[in-house]
């Protein structure tokens, strides 16, 4: 949901096209119009023989490459033949052209790259349409494309409907890069080493900065969990749900049991910001001080379609908006005050008998719809009560839970940090990629299909740890051929500007994709065992 305003308006466009044969080759010649010739090079009709490259410039300039082109690494340039549009779009030049990779904010292409192109080039392309050139993925439903993020397993065979975690789901963009923790519930470690697989199953290029363990010794009896404010608590003892009531009745039997049966609701169809309660009871708690609320949760899948949807309504403007948008980042705080906060948080209450109210305490969020996210929020109860009563308000339609307990937050405790000590490329040793992961100033670039497995060495042999993932990174959507003809503009203003009345007038048509978007989202995951971006 990262977008950013631009010049909303519709383009009459009218295209003046000549093409020549050259060498088995086409050659298109433009009309010196910037707006003519972007439609141009997205026109999904000529797509695969078409091949372009647009890199939009720091200082606003536009440089667009026809056909072919060279990347110089010994000079990090890139060489070819095509146009440069200065920041207002006017034609400056045309002919041979070279620039510095270094002097790009985003490059745009809809020509797969290279292997050798991997590097920094990679880093900051945006693919535009490529599934008509490496398969159609999502035709019936592009809103509910699988994604978005690295997704890890802990054994590489694993159920993919339920990864032990997935990374930065939000940063869609260089500059929206964050770290994303992870707790993995992992089982008793005997040998004091650990493994997991990282995976590329989606459309996506990955751009992977750091990965790693944060671990801390636990023993019998004991847990360590994670708060949304990223800080860990040792903790003992579990008090199950005695009573959960939401709108629909009883729902004890979805949260009481960790199990991955959850409970969830189907959004409202006047207003996608609706709220829902649930009530929760739990009797018979023998400690009552320092109390934690476990949650197991992750979201449906309604944040996924609104990323896809305003990527689709910038159709061939996507290059320009998401530069104006790596440029300038005052966007980003403006965004995260749009349909984020309007969505809301997983709110918690607790009921205060002393003042007969409910005394809101924080709340749980995270974007993603893949892993689940095992968390603990403190809170602040009397400690004299062997009852206690909590209330969650959510948005109705977005979350998903699986479990719900209270625990006894024991100490606030600081996980041990473990780099990786090998990564395996299709089971092979790669020591690039390990550099690559540990080096603060370098990426690792997974592409679509592309899976590597990390290996850790704990600090004791004979001791069991809390395992949590640490990935820090970002990665970049590829353009579908079908989100190209959803732009929308005005509707891309709307659900910026206006969130709150974007949510109600798109409730209809999401409760469309509603029912079926389950089922195309895992059905258009990429399978790595099958798939490879660099052989198709």
């Amino acid at each position: 949901m990262k977008y950013n305003k631009y010049k909303y308006a519709f383009i009459l466009l009218g295209l003046a096209i000549c093409i020549i044969s050259f060498q088995a080759c086409r050659t298109y010649y433009f009309r010196s119009n910037y707006r003519d010739v972007n439609e141009l090079l997205h026109n999904t009709d000529s797509l695969s023989i078409k091949p372009f490259l647009k890199a939009h410039m720091k200082n606003g300039d536009v440089y667009i490459i026809k056909d072919s082109w060279v990347i110089n690494y010994a000079g990090n340039t890139v060489l070819g033949f095509g146009s440069l549009y200065d920041f207002n779009r006017n034609i400056i030049y045309e002919g041979e052209v070279s620039f510095p990779v270094d002097s790009v904010a985003i490059f745009e292409t809809n020509k797969k790259l290279a292997e050798t192109e991997a590097g920094r080039i990679a880093q900051l392309t945006l693919l535009t349409a490529v599934d008509v050139l490496i398969g159609v993925l999502c035709i019936t439903n592009p809103k509910a494309c699988f994604g978005s993020c690295p997704t890890f397993y802990m054994n590489e065979d694993n159920n993919f409907h339920y990864a032990d975690a997935e990374g930065f789901s939000n940063a869609i963009l260089p500059s929206l890069e964050y770290y994303d923790i992870d707790a993995l519930n992992n089982p008793f470690i005997s040998d004091g080493s650990f493994s997991i697989t990282m995976k590329n199953e989606a459309l996506e290029t990955h751009c992977v900065n750091n990965v790693k363990l944060l671990a801390y010794p636990r023993k019998e009896g004991q847990r360590i969990y994670h708060s949304p404010s990223n800080d860990f608590y040792l903790c003992e003892n579990t008090y199950p749900v005695t009573n959960a009531i939401g709108p629909e009745g009883d729902i004890r039997s979805l949260v009481s049991l960790n199990d991955r049966e959850e409970r969830f609701s189907l959004s409202d169809e006047h207003d996608l910001n609706s709220r829902e309660e649930i009530f929760l009871s739990f009797d018979n708690v023998e400690n009552s001080n320092d109390l934690g609320l476990l949650v197991n949760f992750r979201q449906t899948l309604m944040t996924t379609y609104f990323i896809y949807s305003a990527i689709g309504y910038m159709g061939d403007e996507v290059g320009d908006i998401f530069t104006k948008m790596e440029l300038n980042p005052k966007t980003n705080n403006k965004l995260k005050n749009g349909i984020r906060s309007e969505l809301g948080d997983i709110d918690v209450y607790v009921w205060d008998k002393q003042f007969n109210e409910w005394e809101l305490q924080n709340g749980f969020f995270e974007t993603g719809p893949i892993a689940f996210n095992n968390q603990i929020l403190p809170l602040n109860t009397s400690g004299t009560d062997s009852s206690i009563k909590i209330k969650l308000v959510l948005n109705k339609g977005l979350w998903r839970i699986d479990y719900l307990a209270l625990t006894n937050i024991r100490q606030k405790i600081e996980p041990l940090e473990i780099l990786p000590k090998m990564v395996l490329d299709k089971g092979m040793v790669d020591k690039d990629a390990l550099a690559r992961v540990i080096s603060p100033d370098d990426y690792l670039i997974s592409m679509p299909g592309d899976e590597y497995k990390f290996k850790f060495i704990l600090p004791a042999e004979d001791q069991d740890y809390e395992l949590f993932l640490y990935s820090k990174g970002y990665y970049l959507e590829w353009m579908r051929e079908h989100w190209l003809k959803d732009k929308n503009l005005l509707k891309l203003r709307q659900m910026i500007q206006n969130p709150s009345k974007y949510l109600k007038v798109e409730a209809a048509i999401y409760k469309q994709y509603e029912s079926q978007m389950e089922q195309e989202f895992w059905n258009s995951r990429i399978d790595t065992k099958e798939f490879s971006y660099y052989e198709n």
